[in-house]
């Protein structure tokens, strides 16, 4: 089975062809062809969401698919928009429904909120990035997270933008060996306990996520294989593996935490 670091570098050496491919799938290009056609005609929020393939396509492209269906919620959230910060939007701890209130303004846009590049050519490059990483997670997890992790990294300011996003947490707990069950305790806690670990303006230096998505990726690997996958892999780290993205010492320093060394 590839490793998730070798299929994630793959997919980042080949961005343009990886694109392409996503774009010419052809159920991704019917429904963009719709989107794109019909989304500038949207000018209430009533309409937006009584259209099903344009909402659901929008949902989509800024990560909310499981929120299709929570018309209601998604109603007040549009509706109150972002200028006050006691709206919906703004009291939820999840940053991506801020984020769709922003992208769709109707509340500070009106009937223009659907012809801003937020909700036309910028909806539609999120949606090509969350069906490639809906796909590769298809058949390794971890590629997915290590692709969501690029993506979103440098947005996070605080431990909490951390904690809020499932994603990103679950490449924090994997990275550093946290258990899942540490998500039981109070939120203070977590937040000390993830600040032994990391430094969120670290997030800030592309190297620094590299390394971190490189450890994250061996981290996932070794969770998730076998004791005969992960045999012939440490077997491997000589010095030319190096160039793969993954040092001795890292391996070596993941097979502790695995352990329970540190």
């Amino acid at each position: 089975m590839i490793s998730t670091m070798t299929r994630y570098q793959m997919l980042q050496t080949n961005t343009a062809l990886t694109k392409t491919l996503t774009q010419n799938d052809a159920i991704v290009k019917r429904d963009t062809d719709y989107y794109l056609a019909n989304i500038s005609k949207v000018k209430t929020v009533d309409e937006f969401m009584k259209d099903y393939r344009l909402f659901s396509y929008a949902m989509k492209a800024y990560g909310l698919g499981d929120m299709i269906y929570a018309k209601a919620f998604m109603k007040k959230v549009l509706t109150e928009g972002v200028a006050d910060t006691k709206s919906m939007a703004n009291k939820l701890v999840d940053p991506r429904y801020k984020e769709f209130a922003k992208a769709f303004d109707f509340a500070g846009k009106g009937d223009k909120a659907t012809s801003q590049a937020s909700a036309t050519t910028e909806a539609v490059s999120k949606y090509y990035q969350q069906t490639l990483e809906n796909k590769e997670g298809e058949q390794n997890e971890g590629v997915r997270l290590a692709l969501y992790f690029k993506r979103k990294a440098s947005s996070v300011t605080s431990t909490m933008g951390l904690l809020a996003d499932k994603g990103l947490l679950t490449v924090m707990q994997t990275t550093f060996n946290i258990p899942k069950e540490a998500s039981k305790a109070s939120i203070d806690l977590q937040v000390r306990n993830l600040e032994k670990h990391i430094n969120v303006k670290d997030f800030q230096d592309p190297k620094k996520v590299d390394k971190l998505i490189q450890r994250f990726s061996a981290m996932w690997d070794m969770n998730n294989s076998t004791l005969e996958e992960v045999a012939p892999v440490l077997t491997l780290f000589s010095d030319p593996t190096e160039s793969a993205g993954i040092s001795v010492d890292l391996m070596m320093s993941i097979t502790k935490l695995r352990r329970g060394g540190f």
